[in-house]
């Protein structure tokens, strides 16, 4: 009789970052696991020995261990990802399986996994970010296949594959999956595209962002007492979530991006425009934590801006200055009757409670997982939009806020119980 306890790696995910939207997706996963498996034991790699951690989960405790996978020089260094690949060549053609579990018990849980999954951080399966980045999350997936382990592509967003060579090894690497789920219903094709006549013997499956399953947790801080003041006061309530990806980069981030606007200029005219109406206080949200003045950082760029803007509305502009765990954050995105956001999951953290939202685009993979909500209409592309008419559209959004929370509310139920059954069929 099949035992009920599958062994599990999870890749591409953390808890080790400032990244909310990361941290949302692994407990997401983490949920859908224990879901279709209470006792499931998970493994999580990460680059340098840390301690197990322990998760509340569906209303008990659960353990996740952490491995030590890194890669670097030294091949012959302990938990090299190089080595471990070594390892599993020879595995091929020499009955060492026994010696190498003795010797390496990190490659010995490699090895003895029934499952491997990996999310690739939701959007890092692509070459448009660095090739080291690229090439790592590549390794580690042909580590597994080498390994013979089933592997599970969790919903996310595949390519753009910018290099003939990436779209090579993203073949390869997909066609060699026991399962593989698109967070959007455009990736399904582009999935089958790349494979070509590989594709129909592959299940390919659309399942939205699992980050839409998160259990929001109420902060023990002052900040809850404040927005629910606001609220009581009968004001709008107004979430803009700043990228400092696209902040902090200026003009040479736009450049990147192609943007049709500066990103700059466009916050300044978004916080007059929300502002202008009747009764609206605006709060700045973090999502990325990085710590100033890094081009990544949130904080920053939403210090820059209030800063700059807090005397001319006084206390109509806020900013969240506190640094919230990514539940926390999606219950404090949550009080918000309208949100704005250029950071994807930041988004999710307000659709899926149900806040009409607005989505700043600066790449592909916002309109597939607000469609998949069923608002995809509120996706506004920096790329091919001005400055007007993203203000245009933002604000015919929020004199339709109602509608789009009224849609959200009917289809969310819906989604969260098809993330839920994300396992349902997976068999082992």
């Amino acid at each position: 009789m099949p035992h009920t306890s599958p062994k599990i790696w999870l890749l591409g995910a953390s808890f080790e970052t400032t990244n909310m939207g990361l941290n949302a997706l692994t407990e997401s996963t983490l949920k859908c696991i224990y879901t279709r498996w209470h006792n499931a034991e998970v493994f999580l790699p990460t680059p340098k020995t840390n301690p197990d951690q322990t998760l509340d989960l569906l209303g008990r405790t659960v353990a996740l261990h952490k491995k030590e996978l890194w890669f670097g020089r030294n091949i012959f260094k302990s938990n090299n990802v190089y080595f471990f690949i070594l390892c599993a060549l020879l595995l091929k053609v020499l009955p060492l399986q026994t010696y190498f579990k003795r010797r390496y018990p990190t490659l010995r849980t490699i090895l003895e996994a029934d499952f491997v999954m990996d999310i690739t951080g939701g959007d890092s399966f692509t070459d448009s970010y660095r090739m080291p980045r690229f090439r790592q999350t590549c390794w580690l997936k042909w580590l597994f296949i080498l390994c013979n382990k089933k592997l599970i592509l969790l919903p996310q967003t595949y390519g753009p594959f910018q290099r003939q060579s990436s779209r090579w090894v993203a073949r390869h690497l997909i066609s060699h999956a026991y399962q593989v789920f698109s967070r959007d219903q455009s990736g399904v094709e582009n999935i089958r595209q790349l494979l070509g006549t590989r594709a129909p013997a592959l299940p390919i499956t659309f399942i939205p962002d699992v980050a839409f399953v998160l259990d929001p947790a109420i902060p023990d801080h002052p900040v809850v007492t404040e927005l629910q003041a606001i609220k009581q006061q009968g004001k709008i309530l107004i979430g803009l979530n700043i990228s400092g990806l696209l902040y902090n980069g200026g003009a040479q981030a736009d450049a990147k991006y192609q943007l049709q606007s500066s990103y700059r200029e466009l916050i300044e005219h978004l916080i007059a425009l929300l502002l202008r109406q009747e009764n609206t206080v605006v709060l700045l949200i973090s999502h990325v934590h990085s710590v100033a003045p890094h081009q990544e950082s949130d904080p920053y760029a939403c210090q820059q801006v209030y800063e700059k803007l807090s005397e001319i509305y006084s206390d109509r502009l806020l900013w969240l200055r506190e640094t919230f765990k990514h539940r926390e954050m999606k219950y404090v995105i949550g009080q918000c009757d309208f949100f704005l956001g250029s950071r994807m999951h930041a988004c999710i953290g307000a659709i899926s409670q149900a806040v009409p939202t607005v989505g700043l685009a600066y790449s592909g993979k916002f309109i597939g997982v607000f469609e998949s909500a069923g608002v995809g209409e509120t996706v506004v592309d920096l790329r091919e939009n001005d400055t007007l008419q993203v203000l245009a559209r933002v604000e015919t959004t929020l004199i339709q806020r109602a509608s789009v929370a009224a849609q959200l509310r009917t289809t969310m139920p819906q989604i969260k119980e098809k993330v839920l059954k994300l396992f349902d069929n997976t068999e082992f």
